[in-house]
């Protein structure tokens, strides 16, 4: 019996993260904005300890068995870092329920804004500036389906969610 997929595949994303991160930082660091290189460097550092004893753990033993019989379980914790791979499927699972659990069942849409390679600089040297592009966009989306369906009396619903991963 092999190991789970989902493992196999967090290992292969710390894989890549430990033989390429340093050569990439060394190369890239500098573009990022000063305030933020700390912040990348620790992330990363806790994302390639997750789920080892570096970050701590717990240890399960049988204290009525004879020494080391049977042998004790030691459960790494976690990073919980959105960045890593598996802690942040694990958060972006939890949010995705949340949301399910308070949506209406009634017609949606899914509709992604990209930010266009031009500006996305502003935004990667204020981030705030990130969250009043999304109000924005939802002003904009409820502005539309108002004058669509003037004769319907329903306020119409946006979510926005801002993924920075690609670039940002």
């Amino acid at each position: 019996m092999g190991e789970p997929k989902s493992y196999k595949k967090k290992e292969t994303v710390k894989k890549i993260l430990k033989e390429h991160f340093h050569g990439f930082w060394q190369m890239h660091a500098e573009s990022y904005p000063e305030s933020v290189r700390k912040s990348i460097e620790e992330t990363v550092q806790k994302a390639l300890k997750c789920g080892s004893r570096d970050l701590g753990f717990a240890l399960y033993e049988c204290r009525g068995c004879k020494e080391g019989e049977p042998e004790p379980v030691y459960v790494c914790f976690t990073c919980k870092s959105r960045f890593c791979h598996g802690c942040g499927k694990k958060y972006t699972d939890e949010w995705t329920e949340k949301q399910v659990e308070r949506i209406l069942n009634v017609p949606h849409r899914h509709t992604v804004f990209t930010v266009p390679k031009e500006l996305r600089k502003v935004f990667f040297n204020d981030r705030s500036k990130m969250n009043e592009l999304s109000q924005e966009i939802a002003k904009v989306f409820q502005y539309y389906y108002r004058r669509m369906n003037k004769s319907k009396e329903y306020e119409v619903g946006v979510i926005t969610v801002i993924h920075t991963f690609g670039g940002i």
